[in-house]
């Protein structure tokens, strides 16, 4: 069973690397769109790979993926700006988005040599000159969200590195701001990208896993409540009923309802990770069998087949794949998550 889990992960893996080659190995292609082929390398993407392929490295026993890691870590060094952001978006031309600056920082402080620490250092400044008064961070269609609880995830590590209290003070206000916004029935507002949008599980699981570990890192009551938060919110979404058992409703809204007739596949991935996670903090076997079968699930979605040879070991942004998150295409952020559950279910057996 180990054996058959890491095989997917590997497969992920061997598909990340097809990415990267796909950009001259100049950061990680976006993804593999089936209608206009490989997209424009993503920083933000690519830096969040960099901690699951030099994990991977070692788990996979391929250490070819360290070297991809820090080639992408150099090209990353390359696009900051003067004042520590990034480029937004696909391609290195954007302009700097919050959330992307915050997934770069966990890709520097993997890396962890000095240049990348300076680097990691002032993107987090950066990311201070950012954040509203009222600890909350904007979306790229400027709207207070709750998924960037990934940022200030981020901005925790960073803290942890540098014991910066500047740092550690911004972290706790979006806490608080992020807190603010969890109803009584375990819903969290503002898990998606605009007031007009309905939140994907893929960043629901963004504002859980960035809820989750902050409260690892930070350890007080503030994190307990953050923790608590996270964990209510995942058992509420393992309690849907969803026709796509054992994945969930690509689009959920308001109270929990289902919204959609697709599964995000990526968001299904992260949900893995959040349900082991507390499966693991609980012993919940409920939420453990969920994990294996959704698992299981996705491993038969994941390509294998060679009719299209460039999404070989990628995972559908949607299933099915004319779903509403990443029609007809193959996103490297699946992948990673992808591959982020399965060595996260094996390193916890």
């Amino acid at each position: 069973m180990t054996n058959d889990i890491l095989g997917i992960a590997d497969d992920a893996m061997s598909w990340v690397e097809t990415a990267h080659d796909a950009t001259g190995r100049r950061g990680v292609a976006a993804g593999y769109d089936l209608r206009q082929g490989w997209q424009p390398p993503y920083p933000e993407t690519s830096g969040y790979l960099v901690p699951t392929l030099l994990r991977a490295a070692r788990v996979l026993d391929r250490p070819a993926l360290a070297v991809r890691a820090r080639e992408i870590g150099d090209w990353l060094l390359e696009l900051q700006s003067a004042d520590g952001a990034f480029p937004g978006g696909m391609g290195v031309d954007g302009p700097p988005v919050v959330f992307d600056v915050g997934q770069i920082i966990f890709g520097l402080l993997a890396i962890g040599d000095t240049a990348s620490e300076a680097a990691a250092e002032r993107a987090g400044r950066w990311l201070l000159t950012q954040q509203r008064a009222d600890g909350a961070w904007l979306s790229h269609f400027d709207f207070p969200n709750t998924y960037s609880s990934r940022v200030s995830w981020a901005l925790a590590e960073l803290w942890r590195a540098t014991g910066d209290p500047a740092i550690l003070a911004a972290v706790r206000r979006s806490l608080h701001w992020i807190l603010r916004q969890v109803r009584p029935d375990g819903w969290i507002d503002g898990m998606a990208f605009s007031a007009s949008h309905t939140p994907w599980t893929h960043t629901i699981g963004y504002a859980l896993r960035g809820l989750s570990r902050c409260a690892d890192l930070l350890a007080d009551d503030l994190a307990e409540q953050a923790r608590a938060a996270a964990d209510r919110c995942a058992r509420r979404l393992a309690e849907l009923d969803s026709p796509l058992y054992p994945l969930l409703p690509g689009e959920i809204g308001l109270g929990f309802e289902p919204l959609a007739d697709y599964a995000c596949l990526t968001g299904d991935a992260q949900m893995v990770t959040i349900w082991w996670d507390l499966h693991r903090r609980e012993g919940d076997a409920v939420l453990a069998k969920r994990c294996e079968q959704v698992l299981a699930r996705l491993a038969e979605l994941q390509v294998r087949q060679p009719l299209e040879p460039a999404a070989v070991g990628a995972l559908p942004g949607s299933f099915p794949l004319t779903g509403g998150f990443e029609p007809l295409a193959f996103p490297n952020w699946a992948a990673k998550f992808l591959a982020d559950a399965a060595m996260n279910v094996v390193s916890a057996r």
